[in-house]
């Protein structure tokens, strides 16, 4: 893929309850915080706009709705939706959005990073999973890759540090997770998202820190308390991972928050050159 003329950022969503952006709080209203009338909502609907997401070739997301043993890029020229949720309205399940993929990123993806000694394969069949097409069909469209089943952290840095080139090809590249997600069930937390966001906003943001030592405090986050309590099962977190890895490991900024859920925290973050 040819250089594009300017660097796109990297980005990371929250990508809400299931369908909830495009659900009313009146039929379920533990999602009100995420529903289709919400801040939240009305964020995503011009965000590509505000923060200047309008220059890019494709986009490629890493969803934390897609596990597989080895690190897997979708290829599908037309994918379907797979709505990999349960439980919500008869209507959640006829939503649209025509995007096509992208087979050529896709491969390129693939070559990339296998040029890395990172394993990687492809699926032609898979369609479009929630933690894609939810937030996507509210900002944007494109391809995406898989996380590592092994939830490793090391792993997904350096998937990342693998993909950092792509944005001098004009790739804009999102992780799709959430900045909490400790589920429906489980004891009370109520300040798990305070908890969390102290010590992610320090890592994110302080130009104090040095690259290694951001990669670092990534790398060993699975240990922090914080991380875990907010984190039962780190996969919705294994996005922003990939996208701080992809951005340089240079200072963030928050675009987004909103408490939500019972103590939680919905953010959105981008890292820009």
């Amino acid at each position: 893929m040819a250089s594009s003329g300017k660097k796109q950022p990297v980005v990371f969503v929250s990508h809400g309850g299931g369908p909830s952006f495009f659900m009313s709080a009146k039929e379920m209203p533990l999602f009100k915080a995420v529903d289709k009338d919400s801040p939240a909502a009305d964020y995503m609907r011009s965000m590509a706009k505000k923060e200047g997401l309008t220059s890019h070739k494709a986009i490629l997301v890493v969803s934390a709705h897609w596990e597989e043993a080895v690190v897997t890029v979708q290829t599908t020229p037309k994918p379907d939706l797979y709505f990999d949720y349960y439980g919500f309205p008869d209507n959640m399940y006829k939503l649209k959005w025509p995007a096509t993929g992208a087979p050529d990123l896709a491969n390129r993806t693939r070559d990339l990073l296998e040029s890395k000694g990172i394993k990687c394969a492809t699926n032609e069949k898979r369609g479009y999973d929630h933690g894609v097409f939810v937030p996507l069909k509210l900002i944007f469209p494109e391809p995406k890759v898989s996380l590592d089943a092994s939830l490793s952290t090391e792993r997904h840095l350096a998937l990342g540090e693998a993909l950092t080139s792509l944005r001098e090809e004009g790739v804009l590249i999102i992780g799709s997770g959430f900045t909490t997600h400790r589920g429906m069930g489980g004891r009370e937390a109520p300040d798990h998202g305070k908890n969390l966001q102290v010590w992610l906003h320090d890592v994110l943001k302080n130009p104090d820190l040095t690259p290694e030592e951001r990669r670092a405090r990534l790398a060993s986050c699975h240990r922090d308390p914080r991380v875990q309590e907010a984190h039962p099962r780190i996969e919705h977190f294994l996005p922003l991972l990939v996208v701080m890895a992809a951005g340089g490991y240079k200072p963030g900024k928050v675009l987004f928050s909103v408490p939500v859920f019972k103590g939680g925290l919905l953010e959105h973050y981008m890292i820009e050159d």
